[in-house]
């Protein structure tokens, strides 16, 4: 029995030593690898290549690929078109204010803000033919919320809320720093061949309505009264916008955070003026209607074109 518990022994040494000898030949095997020999390490040569090595995959932004065609939104400039409903109003100077970031402060016009519902055509200046090729992501509506502001003086617009009914301009809008979200955007469509709709003309109505989740969350209106110059328009200024990524790593810290202006040509036309009515709902999900109640300025329709060439980093928080 002695004799059986001393080889049982000796045959556990031999598994103990045995493993002991694969790890150090594994330890070996990834000396090699690190240093790229046996002989020693790298030199600062090889360093060098390995970092200048081209990363394999392409595109601007995920999912990248092989080839680079799979990116859901393509590299600027992007190109748009389209009619909008912009309906100005007057809110609570306290309660908008609340809505604005540092360095931003109140504009020249505390309280002053818009709701617009723009049904846009976009494209990249890579694939100009998107709207042919890909029409279901091309076109696409959205509802948005701007509060007036300023930076250093210089007066504009900073988007607290954005909702829009298509993944590509979702995730375009997170790039540019829009604070998109997922909804439903319906705005009623005029024509001049419609003999009860009609065209844009005196007397003339339509309807924006942003759902979200199932939930009603803003509602605007305008009736035509007349045409008018684009220099009636609420003064355009600059764009002010919010890039916030969170960090997969401290949830309390953002990897990037970070204030911009947008970069951005514009041009209008065909603009109409009316009357306008706003409406904002209660939502367990969302606090636009913390703005309310505000008071209608108006009401404008137009078509616009637009240009976005990215955007300016102004102030980083991180």
């Amino acid at each position: 029995m002695e004799k059986k518990e001393e080889a049982e022994l000796q045959n556990a040494s031999n598994m103990t030593v045995s493993r002991r000898g694969f790890l150090k030949a594994g330890a070996g095997l990834g000396a090699m690898a690190a240093t790229g020999s046996a002989l020693g390490p790298r030199t600062d040569a090889q360093v060098t290549a390995a970092a200048e090595k081209p990363f394999p995959l392409k595109g601007y932004s995920l999912p990248l690929s092989p080839k680079g065609q799979s990116s859901i939104v393509d590299a600027p400039p992007w190109h748009y078109g389209g009619d909008i409903l912009v309906l100005p109003f007057k809110a609570d100077e306290k309660k908008a204010a609340a809505f604005i970031p540092p360095p931003l402060e109140m504009g020249p016009n505390p309280g002053a803000g818009l709701i617009g519902f723009p049904e846009w055509v976009s494209v990249s200046e890579t694939r100009p033919d998107f709207a042919f090729l890909n029409p279901e992501r091309a076109n696409y509506r959205e509802c948005f919320v701007a509060l007036a502001c300023q930076y250093k003086g210089e007066p504009g617009a900073f988007i607290s809320y954005i909702w829009v009914d298509n993944d590509f301009s979702l995730v375009r809008g997170f790039i540019q720093g829009y604070p998109k979200k997922l909804g439903r955007i319906y705005v009623t469509r005029l024509h001049d061949l419609n003999l009860k709709v009609g065209g844009r003309q005196v007397g003339a109505k339509v309807k924006g309505i942003c759902d979200a989740n199932a939930q009603r969350i803003i509602e605007g209106s305008m009736t035509f009264t007349r045409p008018c110059q684009p220099s009636e328009l609420p003064p355009p200024g600059k764009t002010y916008l919010m890039r916030h990524f969170p960090s997969i790593e401290d949830p309390t810290r953002p990897a990037v955070h970070e204030l911009i202006v947008l970069l951005s040509d514009v041009k209008v036309k065909d603009v109409w003026a009316g009357d306008g009515q706003i409406k904002f709902f209660e939502s367990p999900f969302e606090e636009v209607a913390d703005l309310g109640p505000v008071e209608p300025q108006g009401a404008f329709f137009f078509s616009i074109g637009m240009t976005v060439s990215g955007g300016k980093v102004i102030h980083k928080y991180v």
